[in-house]
């Protein structure tokens, strides 16, 4: 049997010590895992829960584009995580919808995504709260990109993005 001596023992909690810092670094600027609860991403996401795969990397909103799934700071809720996927980034017209409402474009009035914001929807339109109901979000509070869903296992897959870009012909 080796003799520890006080010389491991601190190599050993230094190793300990870095260890943390590194999964630390990892959890808290590269990528994490939380759960989504709730109706207004279904059937993107189960209502009752699903644990999902955040890229850090996007918080701001970098390298966000129309279509992905964001995680936010709740504007309305402190402390509070949202998800909704972005339909308007800075610059875009969207239709400016009643909040809570079944139907998109029904009012047919336009607003212009202010610089620096985004808009964001629910997938599960009457059951979200979103930008229909406290306007387009600071890309300050976006805190990530949803790449992945990787509980429950069954149902485990990447977040596709569903709206692709079109080409106006020039006819």
């Amino acid at each position: 049997m080796r003799r520890s001596t006080p010389g491991g023992a601190f190599r050993l909690a230094l190793d300990g010590v870095g260890l943390f810092c590194a999964c630390t670094l990892i959890w808290e600027h590269l990528i994490t895992v939380q759960l989504s609860e709730g109706p207004s991403m279904y059937p993107t996401f189960s209502p009752r829960g699903d644990y999902l795969l955040i890229s850090r990397w996007h918080k701001h909103g970098r390298g966000i584009e129309v279509g992905d799934v964001v995680r936010f700071y709740h504007p309305s809720f402190l402390g509070v995580n949202g998800a909704k996927r972005v339909l308007g980034m800075p610059g875009d017209f969207v239709c400016k919808d009643p909040a809570f409402s079944t139907e998109a474009g029904v009012d047919r009035e336009m607003i212009q995504v202010p610089e620096g914001h985004v808009y964001l929807a629910g997938d599960n339109l009457p059951w979200s709260r979103d930008s229909r109901n406290y306007g387009p979000v600071p890309l300050g509070l976006v805190n990530g990109k949803i790449i992945a869903r990787v509980w429950p296992l069954s149902k485990m897959q990447w977040v596709r993005n569903p709206m692709q870009p079109t080409e106006l012909s020039g006819k």
